[in-house]
């Protein structure tokens, strides 16, 4: 009964280290693994970047935040970074009043050394990690708060040669809201202790 159960959750959350594949989102942090869990196809899922939070990753001014998520983590002793992505397939959903329904949980104040983050309570399936706000406590301990927010489908898939023409054009709009937003973004400059640390993870990321 046992392997029948551990069979069954398998597809749906998996270790990994630091970061999750293409594609899912981070469900929780342990012992500085990412527990991730399926989201989106990972066509559908672009330019995965490592920031200091994700209100600083480009699909973020893009979408107002509508489309950006967590995939990964990395929290030690030298490092406080969040891998973010923008979600082709999915936005945050908002209330009759427009209001997003996304919350920030308490801070948690998490050991540098085997951190643990457990989202509680658990995260619904349709919910996911928006953004995480991370601060040191001294050497030893850092203080973590993250964003749930609940979101909406709008695409099981990202192949433009299977959507309809009008799916083609609402997708088309999407994209170059974002590839806007990165002409723009290459024209500002970081401040130079964060960009050093950014293109190291990144290029990791791409390798």
């Amino acid at each position: 009964m046992l392997k029948l159960v551990i069979a069954f959750l398998l597809p749906t959350l998996a270790y990994s280290a630091v970061q999750c594949y293409v594609g899912q989102k981070l469900f929780s942090y342990e012992s500085t693994n990412a527990i991730c869990a399926k989201f989106i196809p990972y066509t559908c899922a672009v330019q995965c970047e490592w920031r200091k939070q994700c209100s600083e990753h480009t699909s973020f001014s893009a979408f107002r935040g509508r489309r950006t998520f967590v995939s990964g983590l990395l929290l030690n002793s030298k490092s406080l970074m969040v891998l973010c992505c923008a979600s082709l397939a999915t936005r945050v959903e908002t209330d009759s009043t427009g209001r997003e329904k996304c919350i920030w949980r308490d801070t948690e104040s998490i050991s540098v050394l085997g951190p643990s983050i457990r989202t509680n309570p658990v995260l619904a399936p349709n919910h996911y990690i928006r953004d995480v706000k991370m601060e040191r406590d001294g050497t030893s301990r850092v203080d973590v708060t993250i964003e749930v927010c609940q979101y909406q489908s709008e695409r099981d898939h990202c192949k433009v040669e299977e959507m309809s023409e009008f799916e083609k054009k609402r997708f088309d709009v999407i994209k170059g809201k974002l590839d806007k937003a990165n002409s723009h973004s290459a024209t500002t400059t970081a401040p130079t202790e964060v960009k050093n640390e950014d293109d190291f993870l990144n290029k990791k990321l791409r390798n």
